[in-house]
């Protein structure tokens, strides 16, 4: 076990070694910049790299911090607008993920600059965790004040933005220029494997919501619609309310009370749908409203109750669109739906996300594509509805972490004989033709077992 151990250190110090002699890399110059403004944090960050090396250079060793690895939602990196592959190599470090990134061999005393973005979400802490009903929410944000690298760095500027109107209660000061709700720090020749941590502790009002679970179902049909169901599971993930509700303290108008609740929010659909309806567990709410403008439908939504920190909701909304704006055939003679991936709220996530596609049935030949960030699950199935004599085959697409960057359009090509538009008709004709036959039968008949008494009339 010990020679094991020994091994593994042997391995690490000849990876960094290779990385901070070998590759001789310097990041000439790097800027940060961290968005707090919305429930999930962007970082960007472009880093100037040049090629110290006598010979030329095709990777770059990044360095995550695990803490906030566990948080990382979406990692994307370019070398001057291209795009680069990564991956991480086996590295035991206690603090640090190591990312290769690889790209087109720089030459020898060559710059080029790297872009890399990184979405983040739950990485905030609320201080303190519990607040009562007229208490403000506080956020704390916990980072680096410059990138940790394996390489020097000349010089680094990380600038950080927090809402509006925020009041800060503290931050840290060493190397800081605040200007209102703009927080900049500066630091110049880095050494590798150098850090600055800093801390900012800001009222943070946002209510912060999270979807646990969220499936999205088309149904569609050949004649001439899609009807759309949505499900969804909220919850309010930030300070949760210490003590109890009541609707004195309580202001959905202004900000006495209640200060982090989710009091509304906003749904953008499809531009033709139509048939709109809302429902929790309980059944219809009458506090929603419906604008359509020019290119979708604006949809507010008012909870039966503020979901304060803590709390949970289940809820669902339905619409139905024209099947013709979304179905089409292709030159191979298949049906293509096109259709909507995602949700349709902004900054918001779920953690479970699924969409099920059901299609006509006798529908077969089922291909998806989906092209989108991350990794997801497909699953055919077999669905029964009404009037269905075999099932409609039907397809679901399985995602976690979903939010505003998976809203794309997906494909679903299939084959469909049109013979089969008439199967359902035939069938409620024989249904009905049968029925109106069971009542000649029944009105002719007599089923009575009394028999008829002949009276003789003199």
């Amino acid at each position: 076990m010990k020679m094991r151990n020994i091994l593994l250190l042997l391995i690490n110090f000849i990876f960094i070694s290779s990385q901070t002699t070998s590759d001789k890399f310097i990041n000439e110059e790097v800027t940060r910049e961290i968005n707090l403004k919305n429930k999930i944090l962007f970082f960007k960050t472009n880093i100037q790299i040049k090629n110290k090396h006598t010979s030329s250079l095709n990777s770059y060793t990044y360095l995550l911090s695990k803490n906030n690895s566990e948080h990382l939602i979406y990692f994307s990196v370019k070398l001057n607008g291209k795009s680069c592959t990564t991956k991480q190599p086996e590295v035991e470090d206690p603090n640090y993920i190591y990312v290769t990134i690889s790209f087109d061999p720089i030459n020898k005393g060559e710059t080029k600059t790297l872009t890399i973005t990184e979405h983040y979400f739950e990485s905030l802490s609320f201080l303190p965790k519990k607040i009562t009903i007229k208490e403000d929410q506080l956020s704390l944000f916990q980072d680096t004040g410059n990138i940790p690298s394996i390489y020097e760095t000349k010089s680094t500027k990380t600038t950080i933005t927090l809402p509006p109107n925020t009041d800060i209660k503290s931050y840290t000061l060493e190397n800081s220029n605040k200007k209102n709700e703009i927080i900049t720090y500066s630091y110049d020749t880095i050494k590798p494997q150098k850090s600055y941590p800093i801390k900012i502790h800001y009222i943070n009002n946002n209510p912060y919501i999270i979807m646990n679970h969220a499936s999205k179902t088309y149904q569609v049909s050949h004649w001439g619609n899609i009807a759309v169901t949505e499900d969804y599971q909220i919850e309010n993930i930030g300070a949760k309310l210490d003590g109890e509700f009541g609707r004195i303290d309580y202001n959905q108008y202004s900000n006495k009370g209640g200060r982090n609740a989710l009091k509304k929010f906003r749904a953008i659909l499809p531009l033709r749908a139509w048939g709109l309806w809302y429902r929790d567990e309980i059944g219809n709410i009458s506090t929603s409203n419906a604008i359509r403008q020019w290119d979708d439908v604006q949809l507010d939504l008012v909870p039966r109750f503020p979901i304060l920190g803590g709390w949970k909701s289940n809820f669902g909304i339905g619409y139905n669109l024209p099947s013709k704006f979304h179905v089409n055939t292709d030159n191979n003679g298949n049906y293509v739906v096109n259709l909507t991936f995602g949700m349709p709220y902004s900054d918001l996530l779920a953690r479970n996300y699924t969409v099920e596609v059901i299609l006509p049935e006798g529908a077969d030949d089922i291909k998806v594509n989906l092209d989108t960030y991350g990794k997801y699950t497909v699953v055919k199935n077999k669905f029964f509805g009404c009037l269905d004599l075999f099932g409609r085959n039907s397809v679901i697409i399985n995602m976690r972490n979903v939010y505003d960057i998976h809203k794309v359009y997906f494909q679903i090509r299939y084959k469909y004989s049109n013979a089969l538009l008439f199967v359902k008709p035939v069938i409620l004709m024989v249904y009905f033709f049968l029925i109106f036959i069971a009542l000649i039968l029944y009105s002719r008949g007599n089923l009575s077992l009394k028999k008829d008494s002949k009276v003789k009339v003199e």
